[in-house]
């Protein structure tokens, strides 16, 4: 394996020559450099772990699956359900480490096994249901329905992003969908151990309480179609968590701390390299993820949950700078910031409360007062965005310009 170094430097980022770099001006009345090796030698651990906490929350998942797919019913449906947040919140968690600016050996691209491509396996949003089942007015879509579609890892793989990114094939948001619909009201029904390939209309009553109350009158006397190939549903879910688990389990073992190659990069990288890093991946989360994104609220449409995306992250970038573990307060972000320049790091830290408080809001703000909170919530997170780029610079670290 090629052996790369740690692309970190802003000057890498901004694709310019090496010889480009600014340095920081000189100033003989500079305050004395803080020792960030305290924090530095624990970054690789903490990703580490944080990558464990989603394989484990996966795999979580996958025992469940298994315990709905052995009897559906709607209670073990809307535990499944929850299953599946609780993993999707724990991924959020580790994305920061995604934006540590690493450059991947040139076969892992080639292999489409690299970090990014990983990524877009894993999360990519968002997904048109129709390309993988039923939706409402197409019984029969997707790959569920495909007869002529093995459904199996090599063609799964690659069904994903055929013709359009958003014919997705993997990840959480197809989970997602699988287990809420294109509704969002996906019965457990739907996937009962039965072969039933062939349409079978049906204007039995249970197939009209499907209907909503106002179509009720509409629907007597018609045949409404019901869902088939519940096999080959609950095989295709099931592939999906399992494929899920593999490509997360192969991030994971990159931030193996004695043998990863993430890690090996880190322990081969200078402190300064790995602080400036670290401010890196924040400011990129932060503007990409959650402003650029996240803020669209489409990451989660069919469980309409994409205001907790927002609080998954912005509870990552809190957890990023103010660990609650003992051992790495001492250890953190913010207390080298506090070391700094004390009133520079408490703008982060209020700034950084601010926009929590705002986002945990979202949820239940009222429909006529939703976007004047989104509004806010976006101006709060800008503020911490330039607050975060404050602390960084007294630390003496350079950051990208922002766009």
């Amino acid at each position: 394996m090629t052996r790369l170094a740690l692309i970190i430097s802003f000057v890498l980022l901004c694709a310019c020559s090496p010889k480009e770099k600014v340095a920081a001006p000189s100033n003989e009345n500079a305050p004395e450099k803080i020792d960030t090796s305290a924090f530095t030698a624990q970054v690789g651990i903490v990703a580490y772990t944080r990558l464990s906490d989603a394989t484990q929350a996966a795999q979580s998942f996958d025992s469940k699956l298994a315990s709905f797919m052995y009897h559906p019913n709607p209670v073990n449906h809307t535990e499944i359900q929850a299953a599946w947040r609780v993993a999707y919140d724990r991924f959020l968690n580790s994305l920061i480490f995604s934006y540590l600016p690493i450059q991947d050996p040139p076969d892992w691209y080639s292999q489409k096994i690299d970090y990014k491509q990983l990524l877009m396996q894993l999360d990519s949003w968002p997904i048109e249901g129709g390309y993988i089942d039923y939706i409402e007015g197409y019984p029969y879509s997707g790959i569920v329905n495909d007869l002529t579609l093995d459904i199996n890892e090599e063609s799964i793989r690659a069904q994903h992003g055929f013709t359009d990114p958003t014919n997705a094939s993997l990840g959480y948001h197809a989970i997602e969908f699988m287990l809420w619909g294109h509704t969002g009201k996906r019965q457990s029904p739907d996937f009962f151990p039965q072969d039933n390939t062939a349409p079978i209309p049906s204007n039995d009553s249970d197939a009209i309480t499907e209907v909503a109350e106002s179509d009720v009158s509409a629907a007597l006397g018609t045949q409404v179609l019901q869902p088939q190939n519940h096999n080959r549903r609950r095989q295709y879910t099931q592939l999906l968590s399992e494929l899920l688990q593999k490509d997360l389990h192969r991030i994971q073992r990159r931030w193996e701390p004695s043998s990863g190659y993430y890690a090996q990069l880190l322990q081969q990288s200078t402190d300064e390299d790995i602080l400036q890093a670290a401010f890196i991946a924040a400011q990129e989360l932060i503007k990409i993820e959650l402003l650029e994104k996240r803020f669209s609220l489409m990451s989660s449409e069919f469980s309409q949950s994409s205001h907790q995306d927002l609080i998954a992250l912005i509870a990552a970038i809190e957890q990023w700078f103010m660990p609650t573990e003992p051992e790495l307060q001492e250890a953190s972000l913010f207390f080298l910031m506090q070391q700094s320049n004390m009133s520079i790091a408490e703008d982060f830290a209020d700034s950084l409360q601010q926009s929590t408080a705002c986002i945990n809001r979202l949820s239940t703000a009222a429909a006529e007062t939703a976007a004047t909170n989104l509004d806010q919530c976006k101006q709060d997170v800008i503020t911490l965005l330039s607050n975060l780029s404050r602390g960084a610079g007294s630390l003496q670290v350079v950051l990208p310009n922002l766009d």
